[in-house]
């Protein structure tokens, strides 16, 4: 327990702490709340006596107004040690303000009553238009020398309630702004309330949007949907990830390992803060990574019309325009029309993943395109091994597997972040070694003048990562074992991919033996489907 004495309040401050996750939370409330919790478990309790709660003292003078809170502080903190030590058979109002209770001062913060649009910007001076789209408008403005966003959200009017107290509930869950932009407001725009309005305790509902044609793609021409705006204000200082990729990839400048480290830590705390508060999918772009020297942050939590975005992107609604190649952002398992059961943490890893790929190299979403594929993955992984390492490439591999039991959820790749003897062993290595090049080599037939040129590229191009396509070919079992003793004897393969699914004529026994002369490989995936293998081939491969 603790106390805040402002000017016109006392405000009890109360940590709440999880024992599972020893995740901490402050709450600020005031007496009469308090009071008032404690009439309604009584209420709810009428055969059952609670302890009971300490009386509100009137201060006389000024002089004791320390001592009196402090006393009365102390003795709040006594009644909850009883309560939570014997709490009262219906115990439902207790559980859910430890568990959904709400700092009431951020509350008030956030929630604002706006009127007009012209009395929040007579303050600001408009700077740029950052994104603007169908479901939206973000605008930068900048206040006493401090940069804002003012975020417009266009919502279904049917919904606009739902997702208005969604995001006010993500907002009240984050402390911790060191790894957050601050929300400082989120609002309607209301008519103000008239005589009779005030009288009858009535709240006038939300401007509707003049434009009729915004969730036209969702429901039939015939059926009207009316938009209405939810609107926030939120700190922006410095610049998003994708302005930075940008800056440096004219200035051919990469990130340094360091710098990518840093991003990557900071970016995985903030999002298991978000999963400790069950805070989750949430819609991770490098437009909300907010970097700015070495501080990194997470923005645009949890916007109201995020659903829209998906859903408008996914349905193919955003082909040939500038949002047509985002779709990279979004796992496989979200872009399959087969009903399944969706992790929302795993999304999470997917979307990091993609963000960190696109640092790491330099990338824009367009030249993502093919993400969805495992080669594909593997050869980006590959190209941010020779940069930054073999443990950067491990954090996407796990971050971008193609089946959600595969992928690494947010706390094992943090974990994997923090291995930092691993991590300054490789930047040593990185700085001392010359970095080669990997071959990117795919072979759908094996003929002597396959084999012929192959063995001139390996002159030139030792280091390999192969695919090898024989979907339902019929194999030359010795062209095939001399493919594989050219790859042993000459190449290092690093990464081994092989199709086999239907093949005829394999030896299973000597394709054993080729791939046990293949040096320094690192990943191995073989496709045997369809083959029937003997035992005797079992046998001579365990030989």
């Amino acid at each position: 327990m603790g106390y805040e004495n402002t000017t016109d309040n006392v405000l009890y401050k109360i940590r709440i702490i999880d024992l599972f996750t020893l995740d901490q939370r402050d709450i600020r409330v005031r007496y009469s709340l308090l009071l008032d919790l404690h009439n309604a478990m009584q209420d709810s309790n009428i055969n059952y006596q609670l302890p009971q709660f300490p009386k509100k003292e009137y201060l006389k003078t000024l002089f004791g107004e320390n001592k009196v809170i402090k006393k009365r502080e102390q003795k709040i903190g006594e009644y909850f040690q009883q309560l939570l030590k014997c709490p009262p058979p219906n115990h439902k109002l207790l559980l859910d303000f430890i568990r959904e209770g709400v700092d009431t001062i951020r509350q008030q913060e956030l929630l604002k009553e706006v009127s007009s649009k012209q009395e929040i910007l007579k303050f600001f001076n408009s700077e740029r238009v950052l994104e603007k789209g169908q479901f939206g408008k973000t605008t930068l403005y900048s206040v006493n020398g401090k940069k804002i966003i003012l975020h417009k959200f266009y919502v279904m009017q049917h919904q606009s309630d739902q997702f208005f107290q969604a995001y006010i509930k993500a907002h009240l869950n984050i402390f911790d702004f060191s790894l957050f932009t601050q929300v400082i407001s989120i609002f309607y725009i209301r008519p103000k309330a008239n005589f009779v309005d005030s009288m009858l305790g009535q709240v006038k509902q939300p401007k509707v949007s003049k434009k009729t044609n915004i969730f036209t793609h969702f429901y039939p021409k015939h059926i009207r949907v009316e938009a209405v705006k939810i609107f926030s204000l939120e700190e922006y200082e410095g610049q998003n990830l994708n302005e930075v990729i940008k800056d440096r990839k004219n200035k051919n400048k990469p990130f340094t390992l360091d710098e990518l480290l840093n991003i990557i830590q900071k970016i995985l705390q903030a999002i298991i803060q978000l999963h400790k508060r069950n805070i989750f999918p949430n819609r991770i772009l490098p437009t909300s990574i907010i970097i700015n020297n070495e501080s990194v942050k997470l923005a645009s939590i949890q916007e109201p019309n995020a659903k829209y975005k998906e859903k408008y992107l996914l349905e193919g609604y955003a082909i040939r325009t500038e949002q047509e190649f985002d779709v990279v952002y979004y796992p496989p398992e979200k872009m399959s029309q087969q009903f399944q059961q969706l992790n929302g943490r795993l999304i999470d890893s997917w979307h990091f993943g993609v963000c960190i790929l696109m640092a790491a190299l330099l990338y824009t979403n367009k030249e993502l395109d093919g993400i969805h594929s495992c080669y594909q993955v593997d050869k980006f992984a590959n190209q941010v091994q020779l940069l930054y390492g073999d443990v950067i490439a491990e954090i996407i591999m796990l971050s971008l597997k193609q089946q959600p039991h595969e992928r690494a959820d947010i706390r094992e790749l943090y974990f994997l972040a923090n291995q930092t003897a691993i991590i300054k062993f490789h930047s040593t290595v990185l700085n001392q070694q010359e970095r080669t090049q990997i071959t990117y080599l795919k072979i759908n037939t094996i003929t002597q003048e396959q084999l012929e040129s192959l063995q001139q590229l390996i002159q030139k191009s030792p280091i390999l990562s192969v695919k090898i396509n024989l979907y339902k070919q019929e194999i030359d079992q010795q062209e095939f074992d001399k493919l594989l003793q050219l790859l042993g004897n000459f190449a290092e393969v690093k990464y081994f991919q092989m199709i086999l699914n239907k093949t005829q004529n394999l030896n299973f026994g000597n394709l054993c033996v080729g791939l046990q002369k293949l040096k320094q490989i690192k990943r191995l995936s073989l496709d045997l489907k369809g083959i029937n293998i003997e035992k005797e081939d079992i046998d001579q491969a365990k030989d």
